[in-house]
């Protein structure tokens, strides 16, 4: 698997960052589910994961997260939220993707022990 450098990783469009960091973290909330063997499958998980990959589940961690961000993430993160063809009336879809923003962003820059740290802070409530 091929990745990039964290500037050029920053430089892809907007929209392909939001996309690849959707896809990275609901494998994450998928993976955590299934790792820690406390949901069975079946409904009951697909709830759990779907609370934390909703658009108001990623605003909520957004939120959660405060200053953990470093100015880099910031940046992508608001690039993500004013990114041109959202639905300017769902402020929780516009945190929501800023946050795909800067998962795309790690995982495509390879910046992996950062991502996990991020995400281990999302899923755990808080703090890390």
């Amino acid at each position: 698997m091929k990745f990039l450098d964290a500037g050029a990783a920053a430089l892809l469009p907007i929209q392909n960052l939001a996309w690849i960091g959707d896809a990275v973290y609901e494998l994450y909330s998928r993976q955590r589910l299934v790792v820690t063997g406390e949901t069975p499958p079946g409904k009951h998980a697909h709830r759990l994961s779907a609370a934390f990959t909703s658009a108001g589940g990623q605003a909520a961690a957004v939120a959660r997260l405060g200053d953990f961000f470093s100015q880099q993430e910031l940046e992508l993160l608001r690039r993500g939220r004013n990114a041109k063809g959202l639905p300017r009336n769902s402020a929780e879809y516009c945190q929501a993707t800023g946050l795909e923003v800067v998962v795309g962003w790690l995982w495509l820059s390879s910046q992996h022990r950062r991502l996990e740290e991020m995400l281990q802070r999302i899923f755990d409530g808080g703090e890390g």
